[in-house]
């Protein structure tokens, strides 16, 4: 059977109240039990009051405890006395019995004057200071209340320092009393009727609430199937200030996230459409005007063609990167590397282009700096970075271009700054250069510009590396690239 979360809910709340109950219950028993024990321990003691007296004047008038033996006279008048009194009668006034014969320790009493048996009805127990037991059965000695009879009991100073003897009363005896019983009885069914009225009245609070509970769940739900079905523009809100509502606030979050993502999606796949439907229809034009006899079939039109060939293939390349590292399939082969080394040979390998531009470039690194990097990823950054600065930096023979890289280790961190000089880009369009196929409006000739990915694939190169690339207005008045790795 499928439960649903309502369902356990309320299980969670029973289970919860029930074992509290429980609890209270043992709790209450134990507590109850200890209390009946002490109410039955002092009444018994106030009602024994009088035999405590007998025995204390006993011992008194014979000076020890020679006179209690199964059937003398002084102790069947104490066993009578005591069977006389009811089980919850008050204590009666203290007052000394009339006088009558009493037996020496050597006398018999006969059989018909000593007490009947009592059955079930409680027993007197008396044993000496040290514990020995005298009249009553040893295996009760545990099972019984003992009280101490003090020497001078009966009179009105006694001496609480010498206990002359104890007297019991079986413990089981007393809690059997029919009065006893019945008042233990009433306490177990007050207490039971208590339970089920409190389990109740769990049970009708917990149906509202586990409903009111459950119902920002089967929201969230709902929402949650709407965003699986595609369609993005749905949101959800709950009314509470606990972490259903911070659920529901990044479950919008997450629908604005996928929507914004869906949006560059079907951008990215039109502008990639536009960016491969340009060459394609350059060089279909251009074998069309061949084929026509419009276009003669000169090395010059081979060589442009071969350009938008080219031009394509770097496209595509380009494309199968970013792609690949999305996927995280590309692969890289980390060492220490030397950083000047890698920018060297950068700026050395295209030193000619950088001569037919007009350009003059400086580095600031140190020796002795090294990186934990993939050599030739890092050598594809530098180098798209120069092509970058190669194609929109303002440069000719008169006032040639500028490019200044400098590397400074700051806070444990290997910060790279790569700045040229002029044009500079729009502050509003800074955040928008790693974009993919984003191009500066200025700069969109396809005769000077790139395809847009170029920093695109630099920032996933960095990325990989685990640092952060981020762009800024050049102090030479053009654009500077900020890369910042950890050691």
């Amino acid at each position: 059977m499928k439960m649903t979360i309502r369902v356990k809910l309320l299980l969670i709340i029973l289970i919860a109240n029930t074992t509290l109950v429980l609890a209270i219950y043992i709790a209450n028993k134990l507590a109850f039990e200890k209390s009946f024990t002490s109410y039955l321990r002092n009444t018994t003691r106030v009602q024994l009051q009088e035999v405590v007296n007998q025995v204390a004047e006993n011992y008194e008038r014979y000076g020890s405890l020679n006179w209690v033996y199964r059937g003398s006279e002084p102790w069947n008048d104490i066993v009578r006395q005591f069977y006389d009194l009811p089980d919850d009668a008050p204590p009666k006034a203290r007052f000394r019995p009339p006088p009558r014969h009493r037996a020496t320790a050597t006398e018999r009493p006969r059989r018909k004057d000593r007490p009947p048996r009592m059955g079930n009805k409680k027993r007197l127990l008396l044993k000496d200071p040290q514990g020995n037991i005298i009249m009553g059965k040893a295996q009760s000695i545990h099972s019984s209340f003992w009280f101490p009879v003090y020497q001078g009991e009966h009179l009105s100073a006694p001496n609480h320092d010498h206990v002359v003897a104890y007297l019991g009363v079986e413990q089981s005896a007393l809690i059997s009393n029919e009065f006893n019983q019945l008042f233990a009885q009433q306490q177990r069914q007050q207490f039971v009727v208590i339970a089920l009225v409190a389990l109740l009245i769990t049970l009708i609070i917990a149906i509202p609430f586990s409903k009111y509970m459950v119902r920002p769940i089967v929201l969230l739900r709902r929402n949650a199937k709407t965003l699986t079905q595609g369609n993005y523009d749905s949101r959800v809100e709950i009314n509470s200030n606990d972490e259903l509502r911070l659920l529901a606030r990044d479950m919008n979050r997450l629908a604005d996230t996928l929507a914004q993502n869906q949006v560059a999606r079907q951008q990215w796949i039109a502008d990639i459409s536009h960016e491969l439907r340009t060459p394609i229809a350059v060089l279909r034009a251009e074998l069309e005007g061949m084929i026509d006899g419009v276009i003669t079939s000169d090395p010059e039109q081979l060589i442009s063609l071969n350009e938008e060939i080219q031009r394509l293939t770097r496209l595509v390349d380009d494309l199968h990167q970013l792609s690949m590292s999305d996927r995280g399939a590309l692969t890289y082969n980390m060492d220490r590397e030397n950083l000047h080394d890698l920018l060297q040979h950068t700026f050395s390998k295209a030193s000619h282009q950088i001569d037919k531009h007009h350009l003059t470039y400086s580095l600031q690194c140190d020796d002795n700096i090294e990186i934990e990097c993939d050599a030739q990823r890092f050598s594809q950054l530098f180098d798209n970075l120069l092509q970058n600065t190669l194609r929109y930096t303002d440069s000719s023979e008169q006032c040639p271009g500028i490019v200044e890289v400098e590397v400074k280790q700051q806070q444990g961190k290997t910060v790279i700054y790569w700045q040229d000089s002029a044009p500079a880009v729009p502050c509003e369009q800074l955040d928008k250069l790693f974009d993919r196929l984003y191009r500066v409006e200025e700069a969109r000739s396809r005769k000077t510009g790139g395809s847009g990915l170029g920093l695109a694939i630099c920032q996933s190169i960095v990325a990989a590396h685990n640092g952060e690339i981020t762009a800024n207005l050049s102090e030479l008045g053009g654009l500077a690239i900020i890369i910042t790795l950890k050691k």
